[in-house]
């Protein structure tokens, strides 16, 4: 990069982009946070909503060389999920063209977009995606939206970031449920938790996405962010509870429908080592008592 980096940040409010705007601001790296929700620091813009003059006024005014999309819906209806995850993709990678073209274009994808594989097996980048349910299929097609983008020429990359956990995770996560859970109702409902997931935490995605943003040259055009160590999710509920050392009861409901998709997700994380010297730093178990000792859960 040109070392006057000037970084755009898009959903700064949520779980991750405020981490990633918390790490630009202690590198002394220059970056606008924009949210949803006019929350200080934060300019608003809603993505979802605004008229495409508004963004191109923002982007044009800012002229940034990296744009980060952390805008994204887990949950809703879906005609919501296609508004956040979809047509605010394709709005912003248009605003972005016209008015920033030599912007690198760092899309925030997620491990629901290739669905579920094997037990015991790692999910490589060529793994062809599958996705279960709407929150993957509108992941997925935001990310091809990038993928064509790139393909025409853009300096543009998808990240597939599988289950981020950590401090201020909020409700949607598995980690932050079972801790609100845990501190309202002295209760954890472990039938929907029988998955294998790839737990990484917060921090480490932050300097995932910080390493891709600001690396000189060209990058492979999707790229893996997780531990490469599934752990069973009724597992790290349960290392919450002990943290907690709470009297919660636990209720295991057989054949409860699970809540989290597919039963095996782990990620094969080799490619990002290689381009970029990134890998996890921060310990499942660290992360867990971390979370728990979070006061305050989104």
């Amino acid at each position: 990069m040109t070392g006057t980096e000037r970084v755009m940040v898009f959903g700064a409010g949520g779980f991750l982009g405020a981490r990633i705007c918390a790490l630009l601001a202690d590198r002394g790296i220059e970056y606008r946070g924009l949210s949803r929700t006019r929350s200080e620091p934060y300019r608003r813009c809603d993505l979802t909503a605004m008229h495409p003059y508004a963004l191109d006024t923002q982007i044009g005014m800012y002229k940034p060389t990296v744009v980060v999309n952390a805008v994204g819906a887990t949950f809703g209806a879906p005609a919501e999920l296609v508004r956040a995850n979809v047509i605010a993709v394709e709005a912003l990678l248009a605003s972005v063209r016209d008015h920033a073209g030599h912007a690198r274009f760092v899309q925030l994808g997620s491990a629901a977009e290739y669905g579920g594989a094997a037990h015991g097996t790692s999910m490589p980048e060529d793994s062809a995606p599958h996705p279960l349910g709407p929150y993957g299929i509108t992941k997925l097609a935001g990310s091809e939206l990038v993928l064509r983008a790139q393909r025409a020429g853009a300096d543009a990359v998808v990240l597939r970031i599988f289950d981020v956990i950590g401090p201020g995770a909020p409700d949607s996560t598995l980690t932050g449920r079972v801790i609100r859970d845990l501190r309202t109702r002295q209760l954890i409902e472990v039938g929907a938790l029988d998955v294998w997931r790839d737990f990484v935490d917060v921090r480490d995605v932050a300097e995932a996405v910080l390493a891709v943003a600001l690396a000189d040259g060209k990058l492979p055009p999707l790229l893996n962010v997780g531990t490469g160590r599934a752990t069973l999710a009724r597992d790290v509920a349960g290392q919450l509870f002990e943290l907690s050392g709470l009297a919660a009861r636990i209720v295991d409901e057989a054949g409860q429908e699970t809540l989290l998709g597919a039963p095996w997700q782990q990620a094969d994380s080799t490619l990002i080592g290689q381009q970029l010297g990134w890998s996890p730093k921060v310990a499942l178990e660290q992360s867990l008592a971390d979370s728990w000792a979070e006061p305050d859960q989104g």
